[in-house]
């Protein structure tokens, strides 16, 4: 055996190589988990409060250089997208402080209607702050990044926070595997508006 082959165990502890079986699987019935049931402080996420929302540097830096974007919403859908833009393009904001010369970083939007518009929207309790994991999408070829609002994790308190998921959550683990792709899909054309600067 070759130094750098790699050998599969199974419960019987023989090599795949050597009992030549595979098991050949059906997914229906499975549920692709939901990342929010795991830690994921380095994956792109979006803050929510009361007033003002904030991009992690995560994603940042899934847009390399990009300072300006658009937030779209689809209200029915309860779905946010953000999707890059230069500076001077209507409705676009400076979702980071730098460029150019500097090192781009995350800063907070102060939003105060647009929050309020989406903590109404999603029945959401403003002394609570709500986290969002975000998802790369593509529309007609464009690179976008996709936020489910109804797939949040809420955070009470301070410095030591304790965090929340749905109670709806508690009896599965996430969505079937035949829903899962199709509910990523997105058409910019089908209800989304953008957000004005308010």
């Amino acid at each position: 055996m070759e130094n750098n082959q790699v050998l599969h165990y199974f419960e019987d502890s023989k090599p795949i190589e050597e009992t030549g079986e595979e098991e050949i699987v059906d997914l229906a019935g499975y549920q692709v988990t939901k990342a929010e049931l795991f830690a994921h402080s380095r994956e792109p996420a979006i803050t929510l409060w009361e007033n003002r929302l904030k991009f992690n540097m995560a994603c940042l830096r899934r847009f390399p250089g990009v300072t300006h974007i658009q937030v779209l919403i689809h209200p029915e859908q309860r779905r946010l997208i953000i999707r890059p833009c230069e500076p001077d393009t209507p409705d676009s904001l400076r979702w980071a402080k730098g460029g150019g010369e500097k090192e781009i970083s995350n800063r907070d939007l102060i939003c105060k209607v647009f929050a309020a518009r989406v903590f109404d929207l999603m029945k959401w309790d403003p002394q609570y702050r709500y986290k969002v994991l975000g998802k790369p999408a593509t529309c007609d070829g464009e690179v976008l990044f996709l936020f489910k609002l109804s797939d949040f994790e809420l955070f009470v308190g301070g410095k030591k926070r304790n965090s929340y998921l749905p109670e709806d959550w508690r009896n599965y683990f996430g969505v079937p595997v035949e829903q899962h792709e199709e509910s990523y899909k997105i058409d910019l054309a089908d209800g989304y508006i953008t957000t004005e600067r308010i």
